[in-house]
Parts: structure tokens; sequence; C-alpha cells
């Protein structure tokens, strides 16, 4: 079994051609800034975890995300109609992340979040190569979506980036997926397949900084020609020695160097720009819809903000060919964590 903490408890980092099976940070040799070994509260309460699935369409929308930050367990379910704005969230918090279950296999682990009436299941398979979300919520709202990593076959950025002192970050991503299933949202079904809505999924865990701020950009969909694409682009965490920024065309991962974010801090809503220190991204995002959640709890805090909405622009390979992007839906977000 590949696993991310070797047998002498260090943790393996830089991009990984295979994907980890295992995050197994309990065997992580955990110290102070000051060479000390952590102790066990330490050790327990500075590991957090998370993951999002989402899918994108001209006809619906929807994101859905969980985290356990021990203290609280949050989770988040927000569908978003394009044709009239229409936008509906739901979010969730357990304290100490009480009906919340991760485990640490990327590749075939399951995360449920369960209280209140609510339950969200993320879980992942390698035969056949897939990630299955099934959200039932008391207001109705119900997803049962397959994101399928096998046609076109999709290498998943799988990255491990040191994180303060002497911690680490280890992240899974995909964007470009194909999905399937449905979603019942206010007395409608989505067909997913059939309006053809395409995915991203992000599983993420580590010893995070103790402040962490970060800004975020995906999109998934096909151009003019009929190219699937995808991109996963970050600012703020996981690019110590090491990136994710990376674009997809039918599958095949394309790496990016560093890409900075322009924006209006006072106001979200007006247009982003999105630019690569390689020269290779060029983007701007006009965002439509936005998922806002703040949490201010004295231990732990978050100022979470995730947009939906269209970039233009372009995406350029290693090889000078430029993939042109109009009017392709995707997210964008801004996020500070205390934790």
């Amino acid at each position: 079994m590949n696993r991310l903490i070797n047998l002498a408890g260090d943790v393996q980092v830089g991009i990984f051609a295979e994907p980890i099976d295992e995050v197994n940070y309990r065997d992580f040799a955990l110290s102070t800034p000051f060479g000390k070994r952590a102790g066990w509260l330490q050790r327990h309460f500075g590991f957090n975890q998370f993951q999002f699935l989402g899918a994108l369409s001209e006809p619906v929308v929807f994101g859905c995300a969980m985290a356990d930050i021990k203290y609280v367990g949050t989770a988040f379910v927000y569908c978003y109609e394009p044709s009239s704005r229409r936008f509906a969230e739901y979010s969730f918090r357990q304290p100490l992340a009480r009906g919340l279950r991760f485990d640490q296999r990327p590749e075939t682990g399951t995360s449920v979040f369960d209280a209140g009436g609510n339950r969200i299941a993320m879980t992942a398979s390698t035969l056949p190569r897939h990630r299955r979300l099934l959200v039932q919520l008391r207001s109705g709202l119900a997803i049962d979506a397959t994101f399928s990593e096998a046609a076109p076959s999709i290498q998943p950025m799988c990255i491990c980036t040191p994180a303060g002192a002497t911690g680490w970050v280890y992240a899974r991503k995909t964007a470009g997926h194909a999905v399937s299933g449905t979603l019942r949202w206010e007395g409608r079904t989505f067909d997913l397949a059939a309006i053809g809505a395409r995915g991203h999924h992000d599983w993420s865990a580590g010893y995070m900084r103790r402040h962490t701020f970060w800004n975020w950009g995906c999109l998934a969909g096909r151009t003019a020609d009929g190219r699937i694409v995808g991109m996963n682009v970050s600012c703020g965490v996981n690019e110590t020695s090491f990136t994710e920024n990376c674009f997809w065309i039918d599958g095949g991962l394309h790496k990016l160097d560093t890409v900075a974010f322009e924006y209006d801090r006072r106001d979200l809503m007006r247009p982003w720009r999105l630019s690569s220190s390689d020269g290779r991204l060029q983007l701007s995002f006009r965002p439509e819809g936005r998922h806002s959640e703040n949490i201010n709890a004295w231990i732990v805090a978050s100022n979470f903000n995730q947009l939906v909405g269209r970039y233009d622009g372009w995406l350029q390979t290693a090889a000078g060919e430029r993939i042109v992007i109009t009017q392709m839906l995707g997210y964008a977000e801004r996020h500070y964590a205390k934790w």
C-alpha cells in the first residue's frame, strides 16, 4: 500500500505520479517548532480534513463539501440555476464534529455527515474509478451523482507540500469529469448526464497552518470544438516548493506555475482576473452567485466565500497550444480559516 508517512515517521512531499492510498497521519512524528514531540492534543486537534464535489452545467450547478476541523464539523450543499440566477444554500455545523466521519483513504474511502435528518455521503472506488455523492436533506433536496475518472481517463493532481514550521498538506484534485445521476430540487429532477454536467473533486488533509488563507479557481466544461477542459488553481496554500496549479484537456494533466488572483476584496461579486507567472493562463471571472459562511468561535474561525460564475480567456499547453475559454462555468473562492 502506498502510504504518505514512511516508517521513520516522516512525510513524503512533492507531486506524485500515482495517488496515495492512505494518508496515515497518526504515524507522523509531529513536533513543535522547537523540535519537541507534539503532545496527543496537538496531534489530534491539529489535523484537519475536507472534501468537495461539485458539478457545472447550464441548467444547474451544485457544490457540496464537508470538513472535519475537530472542534467543529461542517457541511454545506448549494444549488444554482444560471438561467434565473436562483440560488439555494444549506449549511450545517456540529460541535466536536459529531455525526461526521472521515477515513484517510482518498482512493477507496467514505466520508459521511449525518445529523438532524440530513445525510451526505461521499465514496470512492477504483473499479471503476469514480466518486459518488449521495445527498438527502430535510428540505427535500436530493442528489445521487457519480463522477467518472475513467471516461476520459483523468490523471489526478496529487501533491503534498510543507505547511508552517512542521506541518504539511496532502491534496488530490481532478476536474472535467463526466457526471451522471440525478438532482431533485424544489419539485424538478435534473438528469446530470443528459444535461452534460462536468465535475470537480478535492480531497485535502493535513497539519495545516493555524491561520490559513487562500484563493482558488476551477472550471469544467467543453470548448467550442468539443474538447473537455478542467482547471484547478490556487494561491496561498499548496505552493511551498510545489504548486497544485494545473488544467486538464480530455483528461490529460498540464502543469502551471504560480497563479495570481486580482479582485475587489470589498465586493467579491465584481469581476476577477487570474494570471500565471509562466504566461500560460490568462482568465477573467465574472461571478453570478455566492455561497458564504462565517464562523468566529474563538478557537476556530472561518470567513468563506465560494462564487459561481463564468470564465473567459485562455489556457496554454507547454507545447504552445492555446485553449480558448468562452463563458465557461466555474468556481472561485476566497477563504480565511483559523483551525
